[in-house]
């Protein structure tokens, strides 16, 4: 088949995906000149880095965010109150020979093109018909700095950014990985999922802090059609894992027609709790809801506590028949008896849940997520506040943007602290009335103060995905 043949390049200038802060750069920077206001933290030493989808060419038949895109990571340095900054393309197999035929071959997502496997190199990345994406997050384990695509290989750099190829842990890990592992803090070990087309649907994985796989792929029985799975919560003993009624169609990913995601509330959502020591299974069917991300879970005697924004059905093409409510909402498992019951914490629109990930898997205190108001001029991809919840005192502090739209919240401890709120809140931001992009870091401990510092960016930094602070080694 001709690349691409019967689909047209999405116009990015009639695309809000494609256009406005959302729009790609294509410039890679390296520099040092960086204009601050406030001050630069001394007792803080790492790279904030946040990966997002950046299209290098117009894409073919459709755009769908957040699921179509190269990868670019941005990165943020911070060493002895000096900054530096730095953004490279994730250099993929695919975006390569896009480079050498000088324009997009793979269609969409919800358009695939199914390219000629000659155009691809002699070894091309196993997504076909897909393009590898790993534009979703991005991560150090094992030294390794890794940037991860929805349901495949994830690509490793170097600590500059420079792309070193798939990593596939060995071999050990063929199928690929999900695009939010959640590392264990007192071992050290990654906890991963992988979705997929075919059997075995869902599988579950981990790789040790030396980066030996511990846990080869696990099949996680009871999934008998492939669903989309975004994230995943752990414990010291779980893996939580939430298996909402959004189902692929194989026959509409060949060509057939219909919808290559459809959302299906009358399958409901189950969640499936995971021993990690053995993999058993239980299962707990629970009325249809879906979730991209989550805060952290815990344990609270036999039960699993679960935090994060609920949102009451899925949906990528914009218009719904039905809108979709959200709120933050506190879920506690009991997989002896079956149960799972709801609390709501807030009524607001909020994403990309955080906390001090050195308590990953343990009680919190403290989360904070981007949330949407309904202010004139906010789009459906912009967050103009961010709200750090206390969940003892079931308050929430809102630090509002004042002109400025937020990315994901990150927190990057002071070195030596222990505490949640001994350290930094860290992001991007972008401005609502031009093209100005500005690293901020907020006191953890207020986040509605001035911000300890501002950064100017060199260049736009587009509207993007998940964010990490790394500390230095």
């Amino acid at each position: 088949m001709t690349p691409g043949e019967g689909l047209k390049p999405v116009d990015p200038a009639t695309n809000p995906r494609l256009s406005g802060r959302m729009a790609p750069v294509h410039d890679e920077c390296d520099t040092t000149e960086l204009s601050v206001e406030g001050e630069i933290p001394r007792d803080v030493h790492g790279t904030y880095m946040r990966n997002g989808p950046n299209p290098k060419f117009p894409p073919l038949g459709s755009y769908t965010f957040p699921l179509d895109g190269d990868g670019m990571v941005h990165a943020v340095t911070i060493d002895d109150g000096k900054v530096r900054y730095r953004n490279r393309f994730v250099e993929t197999l695919g975006l390569r020979s896009e480079e050498r035929a000088g324009g997009a071959i793979y269609g969409g997502i919800l358009t695939p093109s199914f390219p000629d496997k000659s155009l691809l190199g002699p070894e091309p990345d196993p997504n076909w018909p897909f393009k590898a994406s790993p534009f979703i997050n991005v991560l150090r384990h094992d030294g390794r700095y890794l940037a991860f695509d929805e349901a495949a290989q994830p690509y490793e750099l170097t600590a500059d950014l420079e792309t070193v190829g798939s990593c596939d842990f060995g071999s050990a890990i063929p199928r690929g990985t999900c695009a939010h592992p959640r590392i264990d803090p007192a071992t050290g070990e990654m906890v991963l999922f992988t979705y997929a087309f075919d059997e075995p649907f869902l599988t579950w994985e981990a790789v040790g802090r030396d980066g030996t796989v511990t846990v080869s792929p696990r099949v996680v029985d009871g999934v008998d059609r492939p669903h989309m799975v975004h994230d995943c919560t752990i414990t010291p003993e779980h893996l939580v894992l939430v298996v909402a009624p959004v189902v692929f169609d194989p026959d509409a990913i060949a060509g057939g027609g219909g919808d290559v995601l459809a959302w299906k509330p009358e399958l409901g959502t189950r969640i499936a709790v995971v021993a990690r020591a053995d993999g058993t299974v239980r299962w707990i069917d629970t009325d249809a809801f879906w979730v991209w991300h989550f805060a952290n879970a815990f344990a609270d005697g036999h039960e699993l506590v679960v935090d994060f924004p609920w949102i009451s059905r899925f949906n990528l093409h914009g218009a719904m028949d039905e809108p979709a409510t959200t709120k933050v909402v506190r879920l506690r498992l009991d997989p002896d008896r079956g149960r799972a019951d709801f609390e709501t914490l807030d009524d607001r629109l909020t994403e990309f849940p955080r906390i001090d990930d050195r308590l990953t898997g343990r009680k919190h205190r403290y989360f904070a997520v981007a949330h949407r108001s309904n202010r004139a001029g906010i789009t459906d991809t912009d967050w103009d506040a961010l709200v750090r919840y206390d969940t003892e005192r079931g308050t929430a502090e809102v630090r509002p943007g004042d002109g400025e739209v937020f990315g994901e919240p990150a927190f990057a401890p002071r070195e030596g602290s222990t505490g949640e709120t001994d350290g930094y809140w860290m992001t991007f931001t972008n401005s609502l009335t031009d093209d100005t992009s500005w690293f901020v870091i907020l006191d953890a401990d207020d986040i509605t103060a001035d911000p300890v510092a501002r950064v100017r960016m060199p260049q736009r930094v587009p509207r993007g995905l998940h964010g990490n602070w790394i500390p230095a080694t």
